[in-house]
């Protein structure tokens, strides 16, 4: 289509520019290395996107379409600096596809989250069948991927800000009235993380999260 066709694609040498230093995600974050080194990022030290730790994106045909990078370093309160930059069509994005459509085509269930942060701290987990939003919608291009891959439920897992005004509850509820054009309700659950997000839980919260999901399933 014509709007894939406007998608950059990146050089793949671009990678060779990141500096292989996972420690944030295994120092401050609690990923284990072999968890974070599936997703080929590293650190920038230069440029657009210095100080943070990129990840390529990948699209079906193992071409790079856009970066995102978490600001690694301590922000200032004073400060306006994004924890996340994204380069690229972000609406493009089904990330992580490349590295886990297998268990998504294998468990039927697919868990949407807002950030590679909270990605992360489920795989960390055991738990691999999750797409990232970048954000509190759903893309049409993650939606035309969960109809094509026929999943039967659909967890909407955006961050839980506890007030009933917060941002992600309320969106996590439009997200689920927009699915529902395409999906059953009964095949769609709001099901948000039990502390502020999943970078916040243990190991042993988030399965035990994660288990209470499917004896519900």
């Amino acid at each position: 289509s014509s709007k894939e066709a406007k998608t950059k694609i990146f050089k793949k040498e671009q990678l060779e520019h990141l500096v292989k230093d996972h420690s944030y995600w295994t120092d401050h974050r609690g990923i284990r290395l072999d968890t974070i080194t599936k997703f080929q990022g590293g650190l920038a030290l230069n440029g657009k996107m210095k100080n943070r730790y990129v990840f390529p994106i990948f699209n079906s045909k193992d071409e790079i379409v856009g970066f995102s990078g978490r600001y690694v370093n301590e922000i200032p309160e004073d400060y306006k600096i994004a924890k996340w930059k994204h380069i690229g069509a972000v609406s493009n994005w089904c990330f992580p596809v490349k590295y886990n459509l297998k268990q998504i085509q294998e468990t039927k269930e697919v868990i949407l989250v807002e950030s590679i942060g909270d990605m992360l701290a489920l795989w960390n987990a055991g738990i691999e069948n999750v797409i990232v939003t970048f954000g509190l919608t759903v893309s049409r291009s993650i939606t035309i991927l969960l109809i094509k891959l026929n999943v039967r439920k659909i967890f909407i897992s955006f961050n839980n800000d506890d007030t009933a005004s917060g941002a992600g509850n309320r969106a996590a509820l439009e997200a689920a009235e927009k699915l529902h054009l395409h999906f059953d309700p009964e095949q769609i659950r709001v099901a948000l993380p039990s502390k502020n997000d999943f970078g916040e839980m243990t190991e042993t919260e988030i399965k035990q999260w994660h288990s209470s999901l499917l004896s519900y399933a």
